[in-house]
């Protein structure tokens, strides 16, 4: 087993062995383990080695972006949709230092040079305007997503999440946690334009503190789930509508400045302990609370208790 993991260290330090190695088969075409591509798609994979971390930033300009969990030897398989345009193209980079795998994709970049990180490799040339990321769930994994137009399916039930910060544009992103999240997560942030976005299952992420800003658009923040401690969630909005659910055996505390521009409505087990504060009457009876600050400008945010 020690020469072994040596032979992997040298492997991850030398390119020429690393080029050798992708030839073997460790960047492989997708189809041979789970499900095969259909026609007019293709796909390829990441096999792990000896990575204790991984850490994804994630680009997309246009289409559709899948992420959900995959199997445990593969880092990620990257399986694109039914669209054969030439100019449409997801690139990744890939290194692994110190055990940490640091994966850069970029999706519908188009036509350019680029080149690798020091030490890794690249998959280029992967035409789609889907693309379908599973990513393994037996290492921590930090998520930095930025998305321009086109929509997001983020299910990361399953997968061991240790940050999350997600970014978009014009684009419509469902992000859910249909488990628990065996990680904690000391800031979820995430930052929506003109856009729509709906967030399920929330608390299941196991997070301490959530930060929410919105631009134009409509937004849900479904904060159901596992809840078992005090945590903060901090929500901004412009002209947008949203509506926040606190699980009914949560406890909730709401801090808000009223304005004239902007309209916030709570449901009638929320009272009024002060001009810019309204709290559940179960918030000093449960271990589950949360501390929500709202910021509204022309928007309209609905809280409901449930």
């Amino acid at each position: 087993m020690i020469e072994k993991e040596k032979g992997n260290i040298a492997m991850r330090l030398a390119v020429t062995t690393m080029i050798a190695t992708l030839a073997a088969g460790a960047l492989s075409p997708a189809g041979r383990a789970g499900i095969p591509p259909q026609e007019g798609q293709e796909g390829r994979e990441i096999g792990r080695t000896t990575e204790k971390e991984l850490k994804v930033v994630l680009t997309s300009n246009f289409g559709t972006v899948f992420i959900s969990r995959g199997e445990p030897e593969k880092m990620v398989l990257v399986e694109g949709g039914d669209n054969r345009d030439a100019s449409s193209r997801i690139n990744v980079d890939y290194a692994i230092r110190n055990r940490v795998g640091y994966m850069d994709l970029e999706l519908g970049e188009g036509e350019k040079n680029r080149e690798g990180k020091k030490g890794g490799f690249k998959i280029e040339g992967l035409n789609a305007g889907d693309w379908n990321l599973k990513f393994t769930d037996a290492v921590p994994i930090s998520f930095d997503i930025e998305l321009g137009v086109g929509k997001g399916n983020f299910d990361l039930s399953g997968l061991l999440v240790k940050d999350f910060n997600l970014s978009t544009g014009a684009s419509e992103v469902n992000l859910s946690f249909a488990e628990p999240n065996k990680n904690c997560i000391d800031n979820l942030n995430i930052e929506s334009g003109v856009s729509k976005f709906s967030g399920k299952n929330l608390c299941n992420a196991n997070f301490k503190k959530f930060k929410f800003q919105g631009g134009v658009g409509a937004y849900t923040l479904d904060f159901s789930g596992a809840l078992n401690n005090e945590v903060d969630v901090d929500v901004e909005v412009g002209m947008g509508v949203l509506t926040i659910i606190v699980p009914g055996e949560s406890g909730a505390r709401v801090f808000y400045d009223k304005s004239w521009i902007s309209r916030l409505e709570c449901e009638d087990d929320f009272h009024a302990s002060n001009d810019n504060e309204y709290i559940t009457d179960n918030y000093y009876k449960v271990a589950g609370r949360m501390n929500i600050r709202v910021d509204s400008g022309l928007g309209s945010i609905r809280i409901r208790h449930r």
